[in-house]
């Protein structure tokens, strides 16, 4: 077999997918032209595909021998240290791409995805908008932009834009699933089914358009359709990780404990390491009072990325369920080394302290939240009343339970505590 036979059926086999039979029929070609960037860059961009990073790298670092200012070598080799978290090194080698061809808007695409999963939005946001300063009918980098500034807030101008892409291309259904996503955010449920019901009447098979017309359902008050829609994103979308955890995350915020529980499971399935979705699972067991079996998730977690500051956290509720206290302080510790202005784990550690017996560093910790963090904070101001009990301060309890009873929009369950501890201490 030629080298031009060998290619074409290569890509062919590449486009359907078919990555083995691809990957045999570029290495034939490749042996007709050993020094073919473009056949040893389309044999690397399938072994990344195949998770294959060291046989990736190894074969763009022939690549770049051979043509040290290739653009597609660099763009490829950019998002490769993407794909493995080396956020810097994609940063610089994406900008080098950009710097080759400033009109590539692949690169600069890429190149504002690196700066945003670095945290830094506003050079995601300015990136895209130079793209747009170059090329401004680049409808691509101009969704991405008007998804940005919408998950940043920026509903009115998210929305500008996705208008402006449907004036361009009237049948664009990543704009259109932008307008219903706006829509569902901002409480339309109407002008969300409008546009998702518009997306799915052109392609029946689009797993975003199909999720959220699940969230909506669900919110709606109707989990059959909702399932039927989520059932379906799963089947047709490519990223069913990111699906199954997504889903988990809502079902576990709506209370729906058992769909939440299939979901992480299904998503630990597909990536039993990923940190995210193991502490989801350890959350939701520990919320069902499962806490041997929370514990194993969580562990595993910490295992993975012991820096995890709410891992730490929800060990530290599962040690101090299990009054294991010495241990549940530790990870609280740990939490607040991660994350130092997470007040619900400074509140959670305050009060493992009390209930250690050691009410004096819960009164340090409890007026540590109201003075460096937030004065009317509820719960620390309810746990510093129990902590004055404790101490036997029993004027200083009534007028931190008192202060609580005069803050507005306080839960009804806080309250009913509140004035209960007030009547116990005036009867005393």
């Amino acid at each position: 077999m030629d080298f031009d036979q060998a290619y074409r059926l290569a890509n062919d086999a590449l486009k359907e997918k078919r990555f083995d039979d691809a990957l045999k029929l570029f290495e034939e070609a490749l042996k007709a032209k050993p020094n073919d960037i473009y056949t040893i860059n389309k044999i690397a961009m399938i072994h990344k595909e195949k998770g294959d990073f060291s046989r990736t790298m190894n074969l763009l670092e022939q690549s770049l021998k051979l043509k040290q200012e290739d653009l597609y070598t660099n763009y490829l080799l950019g998002n490769t240290y993407l794909e493995q978290g080396n956020i810097e090194k994609a940063i610089e080698t994406l900008e080098h791409t950009v710097s080759i061809d400033k009109k590539d808007k692949y690169a600069r695409n890429s190149l504002a995805l690196a700066y945003r999963m670095r945290g830094d939005t506003d050079k995601c946001i300015e990136t895209l908008r130079e793209a747009l300063r170059v090329s401004p009918d680049d409808l691509y980098n101009k969704l991405s932009l008007a998804t940005v500034q919408f998950e940043q807030g920026e509903a009115a101008e998210a929305t500008r834009l996705a208008q402006e892409i449907l004036r361009k291309d009237s049948q664009n259904l990543n704009a259109m699933v932008l307008l219903g996503r706006i829509a569902l955010e901002e409480g339309d449920s109407g002008g969300a089914q409008t546009w998702l019901n518009k997306v799915l009447s052109i392609d029946g098979n689009n797993s975003e358009a199909h999720y959220y017309a699940g969230r909506l359902c669900l919110e709606g008050g109707d989990p059959a359709t909702a399932a039927a829609h989520f059932n379906a994103a799963l089947q047709t979308g490519s990223d069913k990780l990111s699906i199954s955890k997504n889903l988990g995350v809502i079902f576990l915020d709506k209370g729906m404990f058992k769909e939440a529980e299939i979901e992480f499971a299904r998503a630990i399935s597909l990536d039993s390491e990923d940190p995210f979705t193991l502490n989801n699972m350890g959350k939701l067991l520990l919320l069902q009072g499962r806490l041997e079996e929370a514990l194993k998730y969580l562990e595993k977690a910490l295992t993975v990325k012991p820096d995890y500051a709410f891992a730490h956290y929800n060990m530290g509720k599962v040690y101090r369920e299990r009054k294991e206290y010495a241990l549940a302080i530790w990870h609280f510790f740990f939490s607040l080394k991660y994350e130092p202005d997470d007040v619900y784990a400074m509140n959670s550690l305050g009060r493992t302290f009390l209930l250690a017996g050691l009410p004096e560093q819960a009164r340090d910790t409890f007026e540590k939240v109201l003075r460096e963090k937030d004065a009317a904070d509820p719960y620390a101001i309810f746990g510093l009343g129990e902590t004055y009990e404790s101490l036997e301060e029993l004027e200083k309890a009534l007028a931190s339970y008192r202060k609580l009873k005069a803050l507005p929009g306080i839960a009804k369950s806080l309250l009913e505590k509140a004035e209960a501890r007030i009547r116990a201490l005036q009867g005393r």
